[in-house]
């Protein structure tokens, strides 16, 4: 029996089909991630669906000569929101989240390389890794190593990559060279680099808590919350 399409027809069908299922896929890892920081289902869904939404929205903060410098919704409002929700809410240790910040901004910011006309670049595994290390490392292994993965990758990259290279004279002018630049902090379009920073970190952290856990006996730190 003849096969019903044609070979250009699979090809569309291919081309239109595995996009989607690629941010199908993103999406559910997405998911989890937020629920792993100890966000509900609910809460989850809202905070993936608002920091995709959100990578596209740039809100102006300190206009330049023929410049400005924004605020992205998705790639840094967001970040900040959770990573206050997990401090006021004492999910983290704050001395602890204090210090995977300060310590992914150094790593970061050492890494990090302004180009002019494009922004800011840096190795895409530098943050996730360095984020996913500072939890690791600062929780021992237990339960709040996702959490603090995700403070230390996405607000000390915001402060490492973006905001101590914005800090530098000769650094933001060289970024501000071309008139009408946008400098939007924590944007870099849809899937931005904070957003899948937070992603895989708390994904890293998670997996190689789980197989550190797996070597104890016991856990001392592992609870729903961290006095601090």
């Amino acid at each position: 029996m003849p096969f019903p399409a044609s070979q250009e027809q699979i090809i569309l069908a291919l081309i239109v089909i595995v996009p989607l299922l690629l941010i199908f896929s993103f999406l559910l890892i997405s998911e989890e991630a937020f629920e792993a920081i100890g966000f509900r289902f609910h809460q989850a869904v809202l905070m993936t669906v608002g920091a995709l939404v959100g990578s596209f929205i740039n809100i102006p903060l300190i206009p330049l000569d023929g410049a400005v410098i924004a605020v992205n919704v998705g790639g840094c409002i967001i970040p900040l929101f959770i990573t206050l929700e997990l401090a006021v809410r004492r999910r983290v240790n704050r001395y602890h989240a204090l210090a995977a910040i300060a310590a992914v901004s150094l790593i970061t910011f050492a890494f990090a390389t302004p180009v002019p006309g494009v922004g800011i670049t840096m190795p895409f595994y530098i943050a996730p890794l360095a984020g996913a290390g500072a939890g690791l490392l600062l929780a021992r292994g237990c339960g709040t190593a996702p959490m603090l993965a995700y403070a230390g990758g996405t607000v000390g990259t915001l402060m490492g990559a973006d905001i101590f290279n914005l800090a530098n004279p000769a650094v933001l002018a060289s970024l501000t060279a071309v008139a009408g630049t946008t400098l939007s902090i924590g944007g870099a379009g849809i899937f931005d680099g904070i957003f899948i920073t937070g992603i895989l970190a708390v994904a890293l952290a998670a997996y190689f808590g789980r197989r550190i856990r797996k070597m104890k006996i016991a856990c001392p730190q592992d609870s729903e919350t961290e006095s601090g």
